[in-house]
């Protein structure tokens, strides 16, 4: 049983006339009728009871259309939804963020504004998500990256301190002035808390937390209102209410870090990831020349 067998027995079914098939179906009539007697001896019945110029189904082939139809609609309907399926990828980008969520998110949103068609999907859950077409991550600046990384941009982290502060007449801070500071941070989970305590760590001890929380939002908001110091990124949380909190640099401790991108083998099939990546890399530039 071959699928053109198939598709011929339904056509002289539903016009149930052999010759009339056949010129539908742009075959000589004779090529029809073996067709479909192949058919029959296969299934063992009958499919067409014939006459002079007409046929007419059986039960037995008016069963076998009944089935047929519906299968042969879904394998010829197949085409089109695989090239929409297609083009429906190409415009989705699924971004993992592990890192400069706020910063990645107001890029996505200038990118938006430009390229109304693409859409975002987000996730914060591991890099080896099978969906992700690029993933955001970060690291010391020192650390060595993988080939297949790539940092867009560097960052210097100051000290944020209440404007009521001892610090607060003070340009630059020496972190280990800092040792019994109560600091506001993001949970360990975050993989900038893990900086943030390596820059204490190479000051001589172990930050006091006094508030961590998952939400960046919180953590902002609380070192903005000057309930205890913190580190602040340069670029990648975006501008410090200056009223209440004042910003220092931090002496002997080298406390920058790297935004690193990846794009994935599924990321590089897409043309919207490789816009996306560059108008990423524009976004950034400008942001330091801010």
């Amino acid at each position: 049983m071959e699928l053109l067998q198939l598709r011929y027995f339904l056509t002289a079914a539903k016009l149930q006339h052999m010759t009339h098939a056949a010129e539908s179906l742009g075959i000589a009539q004779p090529a029809l009728s073996q067709s479909i007697k192949r058919l029959e001896e296969e299934f063992s019945v009958r499919l067409f009871d014939r006459t002079y110029r007409t046929i007419t189904l059986t039960p037995e082939g008016a069963l076998l259309a009944k089935r047929l139809q519906p299968i042969l609609s879904a394998l010829d309907a197949i085409p089109g939804e695989l090239r929409e399926f297609h083009a429906e990828r190409d415009h989705v980008i699924h971004l993992t963020l592990d890192a400069a969520s706020s910063m990645i998110t107001s890029c996505i949103i200038a990118y938006k504004t430009l390229h109304p068609d693409i859409s975002f999907q987000l996730s914060q859950i591991t890099r080896s998500s099978s969906l992700s077409d690029i993933y955001i991550s970060t690291a010391l600046s020192d650390d060595r990256i993988a080939p297949e990384q790539e940092s867009i941009l560097q960052e210097n982290f100051f000290l944020a301190v209440p404007r009521n502060s001892r610090y607060a007449e003070q340009d630059s801070v020496n972190l280990l002035d800092t040792v019994h500071e109560g600091f506001i941070s993001l949970s360990e989970s975050k993989p900038v808390r893990s900086i943030c305590d390596y820059f204490c760590l190479a000051a001589g001890f172990t930050p006091h937390i006094i508030f961590e929380s998952d939400s960046l939002e919180a953590v902002r908001n609380l070192i903005s209102a000057g309930l205890g110091i913190g580190f602040w990124p340069e670029y990648s949380w975006g501008e410090l209410p200056k009223k209440e909190v004042k910003l220092l640099r931090v002496e002997k401790v080298d406390c920058r870090r790297d935004i690193i991108v990846t794009i994935t083998d599924q990321g590089r099939e897409k043309q919207a990831v490789a816009d996306f990546h560059d108008f990423l890399l524009e976004y950034t530039r400008d942001l330091v020349k801010r």
